[in-house]
Protein backbone atom coordinates (compact mmCIF):
# COMPACT_ATOMS: atom_id res chain seq x y z
CA UNK A 1 0.00 0.00 0.00
CA UNK A 2 1.38 3.34 -0.97
CA UNK A 3 1.74 5.92 1.75
CA UNK A 4 -1.08 8.46 1.61
CA UNK A 5 -0.44 11.97 2.93
CA UNK A 6 -3.27 14.46 2.96
CA UNK A 7 -2.78 18.17 3.45
CA UNK A 8 -5.77 20.07 4.82
CA UNK A 9 -5.68 23.83 4.37
CA UNK A 10 -7.64 26.32 6.42
CA UNK A 11 -8.53 29.66 4.85
CA UNK A 12 -6.51 32.32 6.62
CA UNK A 13 -6.95 36.06 6.49
CA UNK A 14 -4.49 37.89 4.27
CA UNK A 15 -4.46 40.89 6.56
CA UNK A 16 -2.50 40.57 9.79
CA UNK A 17 -4.80 42.72 11.92
CA UNK A 18 -8.00 40.70 11.37
CA UNK A 19 -6.12 37.52 12.22
CA UNK A 20 -4.89 39.05 15.46
CA UNK A 21 -8.35 40.22 16.48
CA UNK A 22 -9.77 36.78 15.74
CA UNK A 23 -7.39 35.23 18.28
CA UNK A 24 -9.64 36.56 21.06
CA UNK A 25 -12.94 34.81 20.44
CA UNK A 26 -16.36 34.73 22.03
CA UNK A 27 -16.05 31.13 23.15
CA UNK A 28 -18.57 28.35 22.60
CA UNK A 29 -18.58 24.63 23.32
CA UNK A 30 -17.56 25.20 26.94
CA UNK A 31 -17.83 22.07 29.07
CA UNK A 32 -17.66 20.70 32.61
CA UNK A 33 -17.93 24.03 34.46
CA UNK A 34 -17.35 24.62 38.18
CA UNK A 35 -17.81 27.73 40.29
CA UNK A 36 -16.19 29.15 43.43
CA UNK A 37 -16.94 32.32 45.38
CA UNK A 38 -15.11 34.40 42.79
CA UNK A 39 -14.34 32.36 39.66
CA UNK A 40 -15.62 29.84 37.15
CA UNK A 41 -13.49 27.00 35.79
CA UNK A 42 -14.37 25.17 32.59
CA UNK A 43 -12.94 23.05 29.79
CA UNK A 44 -12.40 24.53 26.35
CA UNK A 45 -10.53 22.77 23.53
CA UNK A 46 -9.44 20.06 25.97
CA UNK A 47 -7.78 22.46 28.44
CA UNK A 48 -8.92 23.99 31.73
CA UNK A 49 -9.57 27.73 31.88
CA UNK A 50 -10.70 30.11 34.62
CA UNK A 51 -12.66 33.35 34.40
CA UNK A 52 -14.25 35.71 36.97
CA UNK A 53 -17.86 34.89 37.83
CA UNK A 54 -19.01 38.03 36.01
CA UNK A 55 -17.30 36.84 32.83
CA UNK A 56 -14.50 38.37 30.80
CA UNK A 57 -11.28 37.06 29.28
CA UNK A 58 -10.41 33.57 30.47
CA UNK A 59 -6.98 32.37 31.55
CA UNK A 60 -5.71 28.95 30.52
CA UNK A 61 -4.75 26.88 33.56
CA UNK A 62 -3.55 23.69 31.85
CA UNK A 63 -2.08 22.80 28.47
CA UNK A 64 -0.82 19.20 28.28
CA UNK A 65 -1.12 17.17 25.09
CA UNK A 66 -3.93 15.04 26.53
CA UNK A 67 -7.46 15.89 27.61
CA UNK A 68 -8.50 17.47 30.90
CA UNK A 69 -12.00 17.36 32.35
CA UNK A 70 -14.18 17.98 35.41
CA UNK A 71 -12.38 20.79 37.24
CA UNK A 72 -13.70 21.21 40.78
CA UNK A 73 -12.82 24.00 43.22
CA UNK A 74 -11.84 23.14 46.77
CA UNK A 75 -14.27 24.45 49.43
CA UNK A 76 -11.94 27.38 50.21
CA UNK A 77 -11.44 28.13 46.50
CA UNK A 78 -7.64 27.90 46.59
CA UNK A 79 -7.23 24.67 44.60
CA UNK A 80 -8.77 22.95 41.61
CA UNK A 81 -8.96 19.18 41.34
CA UNK A 82 -9.42 17.76 37.87
CA UNK A 83 -8.99 14.66 35.72
CA UNK A 84 -6.16 14.79 33.19
CA UNK A 85 -3.97 12.73 30.87
CA UNK A 86 -0.59 14.29 31.62
CA UNK A 87 1.05 10.87 31.65
CA UNK A 88 -1.25 9.07 29.22
CA UNK A 89 -3.88 7.73 31.60
CA UNK A 90 -6.79 9.70 33.12
CA UNK A 91 -5.88 10.36 36.75
CA UNK A 92 -6.66 12.89 39.48
CA UNK A 93 -4.58 16.07 39.69
CA UNK A 94 -4.68 19.17 41.88
CA UNK A 95 -3.38 22.62 40.96
CA UNK A 96 -3.52 26.02 42.72
CA UNK A 97 -6.31 28.24 41.42
CA UNK A 98 -3.72 30.86 40.52
CA UNK A 99 -1.74 28.34 38.46
CA UNK A 100 1.34 26.25 39.09
CA UNK A 101 2.61 22.71 38.76
CA UNK A 102 -0.19 20.10 38.92
CA UNK A 103 0.23 17.41 41.57
CA UNK A 104 -0.79 13.90 40.60
CA UNK A 105 -2.85 12.10 43.27
CA UNK A 106 -3.87 8.78 41.67
CA UNK A 107 -1.98 6.12 39.74
CA UNK A 108 -4.14 3.47 38.12
CA UNK A 109 -4.76 2.20 34.57
CA UNK A 110 -8.52 2.73 34.94
CA UNK A 111 -9.82 6.26 34.40
CA UNK A 112 -10.51 8.38 37.51
CA UNK A 113 -13.24 11.02 37.09
CA UNK A 114 -13.15 13.90 39.59
CA UNK A 115 -16.52 14.63 41.22
CA UNK A 116 -15.68 17.12 43.95
CA UNK A 117 -14.23 17.40 47.45
CA UNK A 118 -15.07 16.25 50.92
CA UNK A 119 -16.77 19.08 52.88
CA UNK A 120 -13.63 19.73 54.94
CA UNK A 121 -11.51 20.12 51.81
CA UNK A 122 -8.93 17.50 52.81
CA UNK A 123 -9.76 14.87 50.19
CA UNK A 124 -10.86 14.71 46.55
CA UNK A 125 -13.90 12.65 45.59
CA UNK A 126 -13.75 10.69 42.34
CA UNK A 127 -15.43 7.83 40.48
CA UNK A 128 -13.49 4.92 39.02
CA UNK A 129 -13.94 1.34 37.86
CA UNK A 130 -10.55 0.41 39.37
CA UNK A 131 -12.07 -1.99 41.93
CA UNK A 132 -14.96 -3.38 39.90
CA UNK A 133 -12.84 -5.24 37.38
CA UNK A 134 -15.10 -3.93 34.63
CA UNK A 135 -15.57 -0.66 32.81
CA UNK A 136 -19.35 -1.07 32.91
CA UNK A 137 -19.76 0.69 36.24
CA UNK A 138 -17.85 2.89 38.66
CA UNK A 139 -17.49 3.15 42.41
CA UNK A 140 -16.75 6.14 44.62
CA UNK A 141 -13.35 6.88 46.17
CA UNK A 142 -11.56 9.69 47.95
CA UNK A 143 -7.85 10.47 47.91
CA UNK A 144 -5.82 12.77 50.16
CA UNK A 145 -3.95 15.81 48.92
CA UNK A 146 -0.67 14.04 49.64
CA UNK A 147 -1.69 11.07 47.50
CA UNK A 148 -1.57 7.63 49.07
CA UNK A 149 -4.06 4.81 48.61
CA UNK A 150 -7.59 5.96 47.75
CA UNK A 151 -10.36 5.04 50.18
CA UNK A 152 -13.52 3.46 48.79
CA UNK A 153 -16.89 4.75 49.96
CA UNK A 154 -19.32 2.08 51.25
CA UNK A 155 -21.65 2.68 48.29
CA UNK A 156 -22.06 -0.36 46.00
CA UNK A 157 -21.61 1.54 42.74
CA UNK A 158 -22.39 4.90 41.19
CA UNK A 159 -21.43 7.57 38.68
CA UNK A 160 -21.96 11.02 40.23
CA UNK A 161 -22.50 11.96 43.86
CA UNK A 162 -22.28 14.69 46.48
CA UNK A 163 -21.82 14.90 50.25
CA UNK A 164 -24.26 16.50 52.65
CA UNK A 165 -22.85 19.73 54.15
CA UNK A 166 -21.87 17.86 57.35
CA UNK A 167 -20.34 14.95 55.43
CA UNK A 168 -22.53 12.35 57.17
CA UNK A 169 -24.69 11.50 54.17
CA UNK A 170 -24.18 11.05 50.47
CA UNK A 171 -26.56 11.50 47.52
CA UNK A 172 -25.64 9.64 44.37
CA UNK A 173 -26.91 8.30 41.06
CA UNK A 174 -26.18 4.58 40.58
CA UNK A 175 -25.96 4.88 36.79
CA UNK A 176 -25.69 7.66 34.24
CA UNK A 177 -26.97 8.55 30.78
CA UNK A 178 -24.94 11.78 30.68
CA UNK A 179 -22.34 10.50 28.23
CA UNK A 180 -24.78 8.72 25.90
CA UNK A 181 -25.55 9.91 22.39
CA UNK A 182 -29.32 9.56 22.90
CA UNK A 183 -31.75 11.61 24.99
CA UNK A 184 -35.00 11.16 26.92
CA UNK A 185 -34.32 7.52 27.70
CA UNK A 186 -37.01 5.68 29.65
CA UNK A 187 -36.26 2.26 31.05
CA UNK A 188 -34.34 0.28 33.61
CA UNK A 189 -31.14 2.29 33.19
CA UNK A 190 -32.81 5.65 33.84
CA UNK A 191 -31.09 6.93 37.02
CA UNK A 192 -32.78 7.98 40.24
CA UNK A 193 -31.11 9.83 43.10
CA UNK A 194 -30.42 7.85 46.26
CA UNK A 195 -29.64 9.07 49.78
CA UNK A 196 -27.00 6.99 51.56
CA UNK A 197 -26.17 7.31 55.26
CA UNK A 198 -22.40 6.89 55.62
CA UNK A 199 -22.73 5.85 59.28
CA UNK A 200 -25.68 3.42 59.26
CA UNK A 201 -25.39 2.40 55.57
CA UNK A 202 -29.15 2.91 55.19
CA UNK A 203 -30.35 4.15 51.81
CA UNK A 204 -33.55 5.35 50.18
CA UNK A 205 -34.69 6.52 46.77
CA UNK A 206 -35.28 10.28 46.77
CA UNK A 207 -36.78 10.76 43.30
CA UNK A 208 -38.27 7.48 42.00
CA UNK A 209 -38.95 8.92 38.56
CA UNK A 210 -39.30 7.08 35.21
CA UNK A 211 -37.12 9.75 33.60
CA UNK A 212 -33.50 10.66 34.22
CA UNK A 213 -32.58 12.40 37.50
CA UNK A 214 -28.89 13.24 37.60
CA UNK A 215 -26.07 15.45 38.89
CA UNK A 216 -27.13 15.90 42.56
CA UNK A 217 -26.02 19.13 44.29
CA UNK A 218 -26.71 19.48 48.03
CA UNK A 219 -27.09 23.06 49.28
CA UNK A 220 -28.39 23.60 52.82
CA UNK A 221 -31.65 21.66 53.10
CA UNK A 222 -32.23 21.63 49.36
CA UNK A 223 -31.10 19.10 46.80
CA UNK A 224 -30.69 20.62 43.36
CA UNK A 225 -30.42 18.21 40.46
CA UNK A 226 -30.76 17.88 36.69
CA UNK A 227 -33.80 16.09 35.27
CA UNK A 228 -35.62 15.55 31.97
CA UNK A 229 -38.97 15.09 33.71
CA UNK A 230 -41.92 17.20 32.52
CA UNK A 231 -43.71 17.68 29.22
CA UNK A 232 -40.75 18.92 27.17
CA UNK A 233 -38.41 16.21 28.51
CA UNK A 234 -35.56 18.71 28.36
CA UNK A 235 -32.84 18.57 31.00
CA UNK A 236 -33.42 21.42 33.46
CA UNK A 237 -32.48 22.22 37.05
CA UNK A 238 -34.96 21.02 39.66
CA UNK A 239 -35.01 21.41 43.45
CA UNK A 240 -36.17 19.04 46.19
CA UNK A 241 -36.42 19.51 49.95
CA UNK A 242 -34.29 16.79 51.53
CA UNK A 243 -36.94 16.29 54.22
CA UNK A 244 -39.55 15.42 51.60
CA UNK A 245 -42.07 16.95 49.23
CA UNK A 246 -42.36 17.22 45.48
CA UNK A 247 -39.57 18.43 43.17
CA UNK A 248 -40.03 21.88 41.67
CA UNK A 249 -38.65 23.19 38.41
CA UNK A 250 -36.04 25.95 38.70
CA UNK A 251 -35.05 26.54 35.05
CA UNK A 252 -37.14 26.16 31.91
CA UNK A 253 -34.88 25.65 28.91
CA UNK A 254 -36.88 24.46 25.89
CA UNK A 255 -34.39 24.67 23.00
CA UNK A 256 -31.34 23.07 24.60
CA UNK A 257 -30.70 20.61 27.40
CA UNK A 258 -28.78 21.67 30.46
CA UNK A 259 -25.72 19.48 31.01
CA UNK A 260 -23.14 19.00 33.76
CA UNK A 261 -24.29 21.54 36.36
CA UNK A 262 -21.97 22.15 39.31
CA UNK A 263 -22.58 23.68 42.73
CA UNK A 264 -20.57 26.49 44.29
CA UNK A 265 -20.93 28.36 47.60
CA UNK A 266 -23.86 30.47 46.42
CA UNK A 267 -24.49 29.56 42.78
CA UNK A 268 -24.80 26.76 40.26
CA UNK A 269 -22.99 26.96 36.94
CA UNK A 270 -24.18 24.89 34.00
CA UNK A 271 -23.79 24.56 30.26
CA UNK A 272 -26.59 24.80 27.68
CA UNK A 273 -26.27 25.23 23.94
CA UNK A 274 -22.48 25.51 24.21
CA UNK A 275 -22.70 28.49 26.59
CA UNK A 276 -22.27 28.81 30.34
CA UNK A 277 -24.94 30.13 32.70
CA UNK A 278 -24.80 31.08 36.37
CA UNK A 279 -27.80 30.38 38.62
CA UNK A 280 -27.93 32.50 41.79
CA UNK A 281 -29.28 30.30 44.58
CA UNK A 282 -30.72 33.15 46.65
CA UNK A 283 -32.99 34.42 43.88
CA UNK A 284 -32.93 31.30 41.66
CA UNK A 285 -32.42 33.57 38.66
CA UNK A 286 -29.80 32.81 36.04
CA UNK A 287 -27.87 34.66 33.34
CA UNK A 288 -25.36 33.81 30.65
CA UNK A 289 -21.70 34.33 31.52
CA UNK A 290 -19.91 36.15 28.65
CA UNK A 291 -16.55 34.46 28.15
CA UNK A 292 -13.73 35.25 25.75
CA UNK A 293 -10.62 33.13 25.27
CA UNK A 294 -7.26 34.22 23.87
CA UNK A 295 -5.73 31.43 21.83
CA UNK A 296 -3.22 30.87 19.04
CA UNK A 297 -5.85 28.74 17.24
CA UNK A 298 -3.18 26.11 16.64
CA UNK A 299 -5.72 23.54 15.46
CA UNK A 300 -6.63 25.82 12.52
CA UNK A 301 -3.10 25.89 11.08
CA UNK A 302 -2.50 23.99 7.81
CA UNK A 303 -0.92 20.64 8.53
CA UNK A 304 0.02 17.37 6.88
CA UNK A 305 -1.88 14.35 8.15
CA UNK A 306 -0.86 10.77 7.42
CA UNK A 307 -3.83 9.09 5.79
CA UNK A 308 -2.95 5.44 6.41
CA UNK A 309 -4.54 5.18 9.90
CA UNK A 310 -7.80 6.59 8.51
CA UNK A 311 -8.30 4.38 5.43
CA UNK A 312 -11.71 2.67 5.28
CA UNK A 313 -14.17 1.29 2.74
CA UNK A 314 -11.91 0.13 -0.09
CA UNK A 315 -12.95 -0.85 -3.62
CA UNK A 316 -10.81 -2.06 -6.55
CA UNK A 317 -11.43 -0.77 -10.08
CA UNK A 318 -12.66 -3.23 -12.76
CA UNK A 319 -9.21 -3.21 -14.38
CA UNK A 320 -7.41 -3.74 -11.09
CA UNK A 321 -5.13 -0.82 -11.80
CA UNK A 322 -6.49 1.52 -9.14
CA UNK A 323 -8.23 1.29 -5.78
CA UNK A 324 -10.51 3.80 -4.12
CA UNK A 325 -10.70 4.53 -0.39
CA UNK A 326 -12.49 6.71 2.10
CA UNK A 327 -9.76 8.68 3.87
CA UNK A 328 -10.84 11.11 6.59
CA UNK A 329 -14.13 11.80 4.79
CA UNK A 330 -12.64 12.31 1.32
CA UNK A 331 -12.58 9.84 -1.56
CA UNK A 332 -9.05 9.04 -2.71
CA UNK A 333 -7.90 6.82 -5.59
CA UNK A 334 -4.52 5.07 -5.46
CA UNK A 335 -2.66 3.32 -8.30
CA UNK A 336 -1.68 -0.31 -7.92
CA UNK A 337 1.87 0.39 -9.12
CA UNK A 338 2.68 3.67 -10.85
CA UNK A 339 0.76 6.93 -10.99
CA UNK A 340 -0.60 9.74 -8.89
CA UNK A 341 -2.66 9.55 -5.70
CA UNK A 342 -5.79 11.62 -6.31
CA UNK A 343 -8.25 13.16 -3.87
CA UNK A 344 -11.30 13.30 -6.14
CA UNK A 345 -13.76 15.00 -3.76
CA UNK A 346 -11.81 17.61 -1.75
CA UNK A 347 -14.86 18.65 0.24
CA UNK A 348 -13.73 19.59 3.74
CA UNK A 349 -17.25 20.40 4.93
CA UNK A 350 -18.80 17.08 3.87
CA UNK A 351 -17.90 13.46 4.69
CA UNK A 352 -18.10 11.06 1.75
CA UNK A 353 -18.42 7.33 2.35
CA UNK A 354 -18.77 3.94 0.63
CA UNK A 355 -17.03 4.59 -2.74
CA UNK A 356 -17.82 2.15 -5.57
CA UNK A 357 -16.57 1.95 -9.16
CA UNK A 358 -18.90 2.02 -12.15
CA UNK A 359 -18.75 -1.16 -14.30
CA UNK A 360 -16.62 0.57 -16.94
CA UNK A 361 -14.27 2.05 -14.33
CA UNK A 362 -14.78 5.64 -15.50
CA UNK A 363 -16.84 6.86 -12.54
CA UNK A 364 -16.76 6.44 -8.77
Amino acid sequence: MRRIALVFFVALSVSLLPSLSAAQIDARMLRFPAVSQTHIAFVYAGDIWTVPKAGGTAVRLSSPRGEESFPRFSPDGTRIAFSAEYDGNTDVFVVPTTGGEPVRLTYHPMADRVLGWTPDGTRVLFASSRASGRQRYNQFFTVGLDGGLPQELPVPYGEFGTYSPDGAQFVYMPMSQDFRTWKRYRGGWAPDLWLFDLQTFASRNLTNNPGNDAQPMWHGNTLYFMSDRGETQRNNIWALDIAGGQPRKVTDFKDFDITFPSLGPDAIVFQAGGRLYLLDLASEKFAEVPIRVVTDEATLRPRTVQGEPHITQAAVSPTGRRAVFNVRGDIVTVPAEHGAILNITRSSGVAERYPRWSPDGRLV
